[in-house]
């Protein structure tokens, strides 16, 4: 980069540009480089004094001071200075050191990867006029991308944007382009109030340019992309979007927030100890699921009023038999995160996608023995669920197959940390489905309407999945392989799981089978806002799965990680849990117009019942990552009580809720029994 800029501006300027270098916890020979280029144009020390002229790059770049611009090369003064920063202090940090120095009437940065040529950080000197400051934007028309950008990096630059538009009213196309400038007495006027060091300090330095008044300009520019690049899109993605709440929070009401973490910061994360990111992925998780969380409540709350209580209880106890299929199903999932996060940890990418290529080989089987069970078992089932048509079954046979794919290219996502793609992904599907639901239940399809909505949405979430799995992977491999213990683990995940899913899930299929049609419909919207709570901490328990992932040993971290995940847990499910229980009425007004005796007091009791699930759920999936499943036995022993209980028990709706509630409590305890024992 300087060997580029060097003779370009000094050309022009001569020692009226100065490059002030900020080396930030460099671990390189970086210094011995810059120290290079200023004796190759150091200079008289009689040379003219400079008209101020300042230019910071995204080290830490600044351009001032030396001799007229007719002097000889190599006759230069003051042209590169260097300023050192042993503890690294982040981009912003090494800029604001930058800017403090600068002594010219033009300050400005770059980055310096040579990804802006010389020529085009020189138009926005000559373009500056007498804005306060002008940046360089790869958006803007007329700009020249070369090569272009992959589909990743670009979908990330345009959420991103989209959010700086939304949260700061900055209406520029380009605010992370490494080439700006502005005018001396705007940046004195904002270096105080600057304080974001990382990934937001470009947003903070234009959100404090705009607010002391000054004018913002953009103008199209010239890039490179340049290969070797060490930010990973995924890693980057997820901090800069927490950096934008960070900074959002800053300036708003709010602030006292990111002071409080300041304070608990310290046990969060231990000096000394590398961080595991929980907060901040579950965070991005919990943020970005609450899109698809209300999707899914506008599409039972739309396919409930739309319904009749027969036809929503039928397209909602298919549903629920899926969300229990779905638990046995994760397990392939689970496996696939599992040894996902092993290879990552060891940079075996190529193992990864020969994995996923094997698993959907050995998957072809069982999807065409589903399909096949399903036509020839179809007037059984429909006996045992009460329907008059198979297309239920059939919609539920496909929406399977799909499932089982899905499960891998998920898993793989998971297992590399991608959590930013799989909340993306989730809201798409949950988009769809809500809006192909409506159209389909205005052309009066039923519930048929509703799963066949529900299969497509799933559809397209798959062929999302895969090709993010391509674009994060690459398509090349050495030969089909599946890793040794994959199946004996996907198998006690399985077992593990599916009892767990009989505890979870089961409730709606039994009262479905005990009690009539309409009976199991107000059940059903009884207890649906119940389930949102239980279901609401998930995001916690994804994100913790890959950080705590071995082959068996729990380390002093992998602890410390499982107690922020309980602690997180708790405060999410618990939160929903007390509207629950506080303003039952309320919540059961949103789905149905007149409410059924008991609803409230079943929605109430659901809620008890089903809390001890939240937490079970962060114990199950902490001992399935370290590869331990004897958690599963007491787990497996509740579920059969459960299931045993309300065999014998099912007078009333509250005896098979109370069931559950018991269950759920002997469940949570054995669990924690064992784990403490373990630790013993």
């Amino acid at each position: 980069m300087l060997e580029a800029y060097l003779p370009y501006f000094t050309s022009r300027y001569g020692a009226d540009v100065e490059f002030l270098i900020v080396i930030n916890g460099s671990t390189d020979k970086t210094e011995a480089v810059v120290a290079d280029f200023s004796a190759r144009y150091s200079c008289d020390p009689k040379g003219r004094p400079a008209r101020p002229l300042a230019l910071p790059n995204s080290m830490g770049t600044v351009l001032e001071g030396g001799p007229p611009a007719s002097a000889a090369a190599g006759a230069f003064q003051g042209v590169v200075r260097t300023i050192v920063e042993p503890e690294p202090i982040g981009k912003g940090g090494a800029l604001m050191v930058g800017f403090r120095q600068a002594k010219g009437d033009l300050i400005g940065f770059v980055d310096a990867d040579g990804s802006t040529p010389p020529e085009a950080f020189h138009d926005l000197v000559e373009t500056i006029g007498q804005a306060g400051g002008i940046i360089a934007s790869r958006w803007a028309k007329g700009s020249q991308v070369s090569p272009r950008q992959s589909f990743d990096r670009r979908l990330a630059s345009r959420i991103f944007n989209l959010m700086t538009r939304t949260l700061f009213g900055l209406r520029l196309t380009d605010t992370q382009c490494g080439a700006k400038l502005m005018r001396r007495e705007a940046i004195q006027a904002i270096l105080p109030h600057l304080g974001i060091t990382r990934w937001a300090f470009d947003v903070d330095l234009l959100f404090q340019l705009r607010r002391a008044g000054y004018a913002i300009k953009e103008i199209p520019t010239t890039w490179h992309d340049v290969e070797g690049s060490k930010i990973q899109v995924g890693k980057a993605s997820t901090e800069m979007m927490m950096a934008l709440a960070r900074l959002r929070l800053i300036y708003s009401p709010f602030s006292w927030v990111v002071k409080l973490y300041g304070v608990i910061g310290p046990w969060i994360h231990p000096v000394g100890e590398a961080r595991d990111h929980l907060i901040t992925h579950s965070l991005v998780l919990f943020i970005g699921a609450q899109f698809g969380n209300i999707c899914n409540m506008l599409f039972q709350i739309i396919m409930a009023r739309m319904l009749g209580n027969a036809e929503y209880g039928i397209l909602f106890a298919t549903l629920s038999a899926l969300m229990m299929l779905s638990m046995p199903l994760s397990a392939l999932s689970g496996a696939v995160t599992h040894f996902t996060a092993l290879f990552t940890a060891k940079e075996k990418q190529d193992k990864i996608i020969a994995m996923m290529v094997a698993l959907f080989r050995d998957l072809l089987l069982p999807a065409v023995l589903i399909v096949l069970m399903v036509v020839l078992w179809r007037h059984d089932l429909m006996r045992a669920f009460k329907l008059d048509s198979p297309g239920p079954v059939y919609l539920a046979a496909g929406t399977i197959v799909l499932m089982l794919l899905g499960s891998v290219a998920s898993g793989v996502l998971s297992g590399m940390q991608a959590f930013e793609w799989v909340a993306l992904i989730g809201n798409g599907w949950t988009l769809l489905r809500l809006v192909l639901g409506i159209v389909l239940a205005l052309l009066g399809l039923g519930a048929i309407g509703g799963l066949t909505a529900n299969m497509v949405g799933m559809l397209i979430s798959v062929v999302l999945s895969l090709a993010v799995c391509l674009s994060l992977l690459g398509r090349h491999w050495k030969a089909l392989e599946r890793p040794a213990g994959l199946y004996s683990y996907m198998g006690g995940y399985m077992m593990t799981v599916t009892a767990f899913g009989v505890l979870a899930s089961a409730d709606v299929l039994l009262v479905k089978y005990y009690f009539t049609p309409e009976e199991a419909g107000a059940f059903s919207k009884a207890t649906m806002w119940a389930r949102m709570a239980f279901f609401l901490p998930g995001p916690v328990c994804s994100a913790m799965f890959p950080k705590v992932t071995s082959v068996g040993e729990s380390s002093r971290a992998n602890h410390r990680t499982l107690m922020k995940a309980m602690i997180l847990t708790a405060l999410l499910g618990g939160g929903i849990g007390l509207v629950c229980l506080a303003f039952p009425e309320f919540l059961l007004g949103i789905l149905s117009k007149e409410l059924h005796p008991g609803q409230a007091n079943i929605l109430r009791c659901m809620a008890l019942a089903l809390a001890p699930l939240t937490l079970l759920t962060v114990l199950m999936n902490y001992e399935l990552a370290q590869r331990r499943f004897r958690i599963m036995i007491p787990v497996y022993l509740c579920a059969g009580g459960y299931v045993l209980g309300v065999m014998r028990w099912h007078e009333t709706l509250f005896q098979v809720v109370g069931v559950l509630g018991a269950m759920s409590v002997a469940a949570l305890l054995g669990s924690l029994l064992y784990v403490r024992g373990r630790r013993k």
